[in-house]
């Protein structure tokens, strides 16, 4: 059934009665006067019988707010089919502000592989973003996609990768509100973001990294940088790398752990994929890198005594204490600028290192292992430009290794040519 209400009251204060499509005289009569005598006055609703449930209360569903009169039976008729199908979801009134705030820590308590640092970046973009605007303060069932693509596209200011992670939280978080039957479909799912426009990493001179170094060379934890450049690891892997995972003897580490910043507090984890944890060859440069490290370190534990503390990470504060990752940055910064360098950030190490291997001639298959990429397209995609000239020497080598008598014939035609007197 489909009605118009209004919010009229009577003589007595007490709000008029709904006017049905096709009322009775009774209901025409605790119906708002203008309702009867004005077509556009008040909106239109419905009403859909659902039966009773198991304790034989009876199921019924109202909405209203509709503008026009076919909304409301488009609306009821849609709600009517998906009640037959077994698909029909009790419309809720929570908004999506107060769904995040409840789904959140659901989430983060739950076991469900998020990471400490993507938690603390959803709850930013949650207080910073979605629960001021508009979209925050909308029910959860009244969502749709264009609300979603309204609210991304006014995110003035916000980079392309953040946009990209709030709509991936919007998306992460509206999945469960299907599974949690609050919602039917995902109105963030496949919803458009920004492309993230990719720079070319145009990295330093071998003499400009040889200059980093000695600069960092002069500062206490310089070998973590000289580590950084001889086996591209990643901020977050270099802080949380520990003694136990490195075996000098076999020159080898293994990458298992990761430290990063989340808010205030710095967070213990592991690498974000399979191919993240992996095992990275050392070479000589690398090895005597920690071998000095290790003395170093072994004697700031002998000056500290007792009040050392003993954490097992390979790079330590002189308490023995693990570096925060932010500190790492911060002293990079510094060293690049003290040796008067092109700017690079300290991921610029990583990329760095993948240039040299790839200039040397390594395969782009062992670039990518060593990396620790999930897939060697990512390893393509980023060194596409310093592949180039690799491609074309490999293609060379490949074609000298077939023997051609036409090419040798074609060979002594072009010496005969150049021999050749020239008319007069």
């Amino acid at each position: 059934m489909i009605y118009r209400r209004c919010a009229c009251v009577d003589a007595h204060g007490k709000r008029y009665g709904n006017l049905p499509d096709k009322p009775t005289t009774a209901q025409t009569s605790r119906a708002c006067p203008q309702l009867l005598s004005d077509r556009k006055h008040g909106r239109w609703g419905y009403y859909l019988s659902r039966g009773v449930d198991a304790a034989g209360r009876r199921l019924q569903t109202r909405e209203g707010n509709f503008a026009t009169r076919r909304d409301a039976q488009r609306a009821l008729a849609e709600a009517a089919a998906k009640h037959h199908r077994g698909e029909y979801i009790e419309p809720s009134k929570i908004t999506l502000r107060e769904f995040l705030d409840e789904w959140l820590p659901r989430r983060t308590n739950t076991g469900t592989g998020l990471k400490s640092s993507t938690v603390a970046n959803y709850r930013r973009y949650i207080v910073q973003d979605i629960a001021p605007s508009q979209l925050g303060r909308m029910k959860l069932t009244d969502i749709r996609r264009s609300h979603v693509r309204d609210f991304t596209s006014g995110l003035d200011g916000r980079g392309a990768r953040t946009v990209q992670a709030i709509v991936r939280l919007l998306s992460t978080a509206l999945s469960d509100a299907v599974s949690d039957e609050i919602i039917g479909a995902n109105p963030a799912a496949r919803a458009p973001v920004p492309r993230v426009s990719t720079r070319e990493f145009h990295p330093w001179e071998p003499a400009q990294v040889g200059a980093f170094l000695d600069e960092a060379a002069q500062h206490r934890i310089g070998a973590v940088f000289e580590l950084a450049a001889f086996t591209g690891l990643r901020r977050a892997e270099l802080a949380g790398l520990r003694w136990i995972d490195v075996d000098l003897s076999t020159r080898q580490l293994t990458v298992r752990h990761t430290l990063v910043q989340a808010d205030a507090a710095v967070v213990a984890g592991s690498p974000k994929t399979a191919a993240g944890r992996r095992v990275v060859q050392l070479d000589d440069a690398a090895v005597g890198t920690l071998v000095a490290w290790k003395l170093v370190q072994s004697a700031e534990r002998d000056a500290w005594g007792d009040a050392w503390t003993d954490s097992g990470y390979v790079f330590t504060y002189e308490s023995g204490e693990p570096l925060k990752p932010p500190y790492l940055t911060r002293q990079f910064e510094r060293l690049r600028d003290r040796a008067g360098l092109p700017k690079m950030t300290l991921h610029g190490l990583r990329h760095e290192h993948a240039s040299l291997l790839l200039a040397s001639g390594a395969d782009i298959a062992l670039v990518s292992k060593r990396l620790g990429h999930s897939s060697i397209g990512i390893t393509s995609d980023v060194y596409s430009h310093l592949i180039g000239d690799r491609a074309r020497l490999a293609a060379e080598n490949a074609s000298a290794l077939i023997p051609r008598a036409s090419a040798q014939r074609a060979h002594n035609e072009d010496a005969r040519n150049e021999t050749a007197p020239v008319p007069q």
